[in-house]
């Protein structure tokens, strides 16, 4: 069987507003692809892998499904306390290796599938109807249920970005309405418009990797007045960054770690944490670290000032 090559939206750092567009809500999970044929089913990721055996909660696709054989093109997700998708979460079931422990982890992070596209349908490529007419065929095929259910359009960009930054999530999807199904991103009609957070974060650490700067430990206060480790943050650094950190790292540089809750690292200067910059990041993971961290640039605000408030910006 030939694994089909997935259409992938653009990144836009604006909300796209054109009457050809529907805006979709951008789950924040792992894309999955679903092949099936005659009451039986195989699931891939993006990267080709299968995971049929590993996300067990998908078999009733297999009787919600009306035709013999189809692909399907969909996002597993996992919600969190508050009901909202967590990345971590379906991490932390895709990285399941081990077939017994799956029944631990589907209870403990009990997954969804969103549909959002169907492909082939009894023999027939779709690959090239226009999208309105796929969607429109995905939800006279597929049925819907607690766990499989297909995601809603909406015509309305600027408002539904604006209630996925309300609710914290991960950004929209726009896509032309007439498109085809087109593999990767050479294509001028699907993009995603993420929201990033940002935070003012004390500089705590540098990391050195083959006598050059590789990254900065970075932290926030807590109310107590101690300075907590949240994570790395290397991407980002410019030139300018650079020499400024060399020009001050032995004047600044101290015995021991500034955070509370970290005190040995692998090639890291710890030094006085009073130099501040901007981090952007998507959320928070359930260790309390930064995920996804991308240094935007130094403050001059002040190292007290850090202390872990948030900041929505698109992008």
């Amino acid at each position: 069987m030939e694994l089909i090559k997935l259409m992938e939206p653009i990144l836009s750092t604006e909300i796209i507003e054109d009457n050809d567009f529907i805006h979709q809500i951008k789950w924040d999970g792992i894309r999955g692809i679903t092949y099936i044929d005659n009451y039986t089913h195989k699931v891939f990721t993006k990267n080709g892998n299968e995971r049929t055996d590993y996300y067990p909660e998908l078999n009733e696709i297999n009787h919600l499904f009306n035709g013999k054989n189809g692909i399907i093109d969909g996002e597993i997700i996992v919600l969190d306390d508050n009901l909202r998708p967590t990345f971590n979460h379906i991490l932390n079931r895709e990285r399941v290796r081990n077939k017994s422990k799956i029944k631990y982890y589907a209870n403990k992070y009990p997954i969804k599938y969103i549909a959002f596209d169907i492909l082939f349908l009894d023999g027939k490529d779709l690959r090239s109807y226009p999208l309105e007419d796929r969607i429109e065929i995905l939800h006279k095929t597929l049925n819907k249920s607690s766990i499989i259910t297909i995601t809603d359009s909406f015509n309305n960009g600027r408002k539904l970005y604006e209630l996925m930054e309300e609710k914290n999530y991960e950004g929209i999807v726009s896509k032309n309405i007439k498109s085809k199904y087109i593999a990767g991103k050479k294509h001028d009609m699907w993009y995603k418009t993420k929201i990033f957070k940002k935070m003012l974060t004390a500089i705590g650490g540098i990391q050195l990797g083959n006598g050059k700067i590789k990254s900065l430990l970075l932290g926030i206060y807590s109310s107590e007045g101690n300075i907590i480790y949240i994570g790395n943050g290397g991407i980002g650094l410019k030139e300018s960054d650079l020499n400024l950190l060399k020009e001050y790292m032995s004047v600044i540089s101290i015995d021991k770690s500034p955070f509370i809750n970290i005190d040995k690292a692998r090639n890291v200067i710890w030094v006085k944490p009073i130099l501040t910059c901007w981090i952007s990041f998507l959320e928070w993971t359930n260790t309390n670290s930064l995920r996804h961290p991308k240094i935007i640039g130094f403050s001059s605000k002040k190292a007290t000032e850090a202390i872990g408030e948030e900041y929505t910006y698109r992008g």
